[in-house]
Parts: C-alpha cells; sequence; structure tokens
C-alpha cells in the first residue's frame, strides 16, 4: 500500500502540474471503485472546476477545487496515478480526468481498494470517513514523544500494530513502521506499553526520519510494481531499506551480524532483527 512518502511523492508532482489548471472531461472505467457520489453527479461537480491546489492528510490526496468543494483519493492497497494521454481506458483505470491544457490524470488500481470522493465541506461521505479520526503526522512539527508515549501507554498490543493505526502514526504503513522499529532498535512484538521513555523518543526520531528519508528518495517501489510515481518511474527507497523485504539477509545496521527474519503480527507481515531488535 502506498503510504506517506509514495503519496506525498505524487503530491508534490501533481502540484506543479495541475495547480490553476481547469476540469473539462471525466471518463469513467467499466469497474468502478468505491465513489461518492454517483458517476452523473461526480462529474456535473468537476466539470468546468479549476484546482486551486493539492494537498494530503496521511494517504489521501486532496485536490481544493474553485467552487469550493475537495476531490479526495485514496489509493488504496495497490492504487496509482498515471498519465495515459487519449488511449482508450486501460483494463485496470477507474477515472480519467482531463485539464484545459490537454494533460490528463488518471486512477488505476487493480484490485480496487481505493476511493475517490468529492466533498462539500461538511461531514464527510463513507468511503473517506476514516480522515475524520487521523492524528498528527511523524513528520509534523508537534509529533513528539509525549504524544507517542500517551497513546503507547497501559496498550497490551504489539507496538509495530498500534503504529498501523493512523490515530498513532498518521500515514504509517507496512513498510515504514518496520524500518522505524530497525532505527530505533525495538523488537515489533513488545508490548507497546512496556516501552520505556527512552525508547519511546528513540522511535519518535526513527518514525520522522525514515518518512523524510522515503519522501527524499521519492517512495518505495516494490517488486510486485504497485507503487510508481505519476509519470511511471519507480522510487528509490527500496534500495535503502534495512529490514523490510529482507527475510533472509544480513542486516543493515553497523557491526550488526544478525539475520533479518519475518513473522506475522496482528496479521501483517513483519520484517525485523533477533540480533539489534531486543
Amino acid at each position: 500500500m502506498p503510504e506517506l512518502p509514495e503519496v506525498e511523492t505524487i503530491r508534490r508532482s501533481l502540484g506543479r502540474q495541475l495547480t490553476g489548471r481547469r476540469l473539462v472531461a471525466v471518463k469513467f472505467g467499466t469497474r468502478r471503485v468505491a465513489m461518492h457520489p454517483g458517476p452523473a453527479e461526480f462529474r456535473r461537480q468537476l466539470i468546468g472546476v479549476t484546482v486551486l491546489g493539492v494537498g494530503r492528510r496521511g494517504k489521501y490526496l486532496v485536490f481544493s477545487l474553485s467552487n469550493g468543494r475537495k476531490l479526495v483519493l485514496h489509493l488504496g492497497m495497490s492504487g496509482q496515478v498515471r498519465r495515459f494521454g487519449y488511449d482508450a481506458m486501460h483494463k485496470h483505470e477507474h477515472l480519467r480526468l482531463r485539464f484545459s491544457d490537454g494533460q490528463t490524470l488518471s486512477f488505476v488500481d487493480a484490485r480496487r481498494f481505493g476511493r475517490v470522493c468529492v466533498t462539500n465541506g461538511g461531514a464527510l461521505p463513507r468511503p473517506i470517513r476514516g480522515m475524520e479520526r487521523m492524528g498528527p503526522e511523524p513528520i509534523d512539527a508537534g509529533y513528539n514523544a509525549a504524544f507517542l508515549a500517551a497513546r503507547l501507554s497501559g496498550r497490551n498490543a504489539p507496538v509495530k500494530s498500534l503504529l498501523l493505526d493512523q490515530r498513532v502514526a498518521c500515514g504509517v504503513g507496512n513498510i515504514y513502521s518496520d524500518e522505524a522499529l530497525h532505527r530505533a532498535g525495538i523488537k515489533p512484538d513488545r508490548r507497546a506499553g512496556s516501552l520505556k521513555p527512552p525508547e519511546v523518543s528513540r522511535l519518535t526520531g526513527a518514525l520522522g526520519s525514515v518518512l523524510r528519508d522515503g519522501i527524499r528518495w521519492c517512495g518505495t517501489t516494490m517488486s510486485d510494481g504497485g507503487y510508481v510515481r505519476v509519470d511511471g518511474s519507480v522510487g528509490s527507497f527500496q534500495d535503502r531499506l534495512r529490514v523490510y523485504g529482507r527475510e533472509g539477509e544480513k542486516c543493515r545496521r553497523r557491526g550488526c551480524k544478525g539475520v533479518v527474519r519475518r513473522k506475522r503480527i496482528g496479521g501483517r507481515s513483519t520484517h525485523f532483527c533477533p540480533a539489534c531488535q531486543k
């Protein structure tokens, strides 16, 4: 699933390219993802409006529109934002937007866990209601050890599972939680409430640093090819991963001779080094 660095990489590209552009056409594929409102009203609310800017909240892309509404897009597990020009609609293409300068933008999602909505400024529609419960992002200035400690205190769940809770670490998913825990030297199945203040401080810093590094290197593209940039090129943070996807390989922490292991925690595949994450 695209996480904060991948979505931020897409946001930066689209913000430069689409701000000030007017939407002139909306086309739908034959198999749609979760959408609000229905196709006819969705098209009516978008045609003729101008994109004022492209923002992001956690893993959601948020387009601010000149009619006061927002177009919100969640990529789900395998969604991509691509440019296909005026070709015929592709097999897994669900939505194509065309702009006044001739640019097109397509939403592609083979597994169809993505969501796309136009909001009216009131209560959020069901497909994106999770945005209302999201906490601060680890790259925010206000995200600190005191906040994280309060969210972990007294919790018996594995710390890895809590990091996937968007109220605890907004924008973090499977890849960056594994990498942050490795940087902090914390075993992912540790009981969250057992972390000592120095460990919480290390984890807070690790969450922010790994997300910023992911943004710097334009995200992580794994071998399944799920996430790519808008132009179809891949990110490069996968070349710098220390544990995620490296089961059976040597730990990349300097001086560590451990071998990366994988286990399931809370139903999620989790990678860690048993030698330096104790």
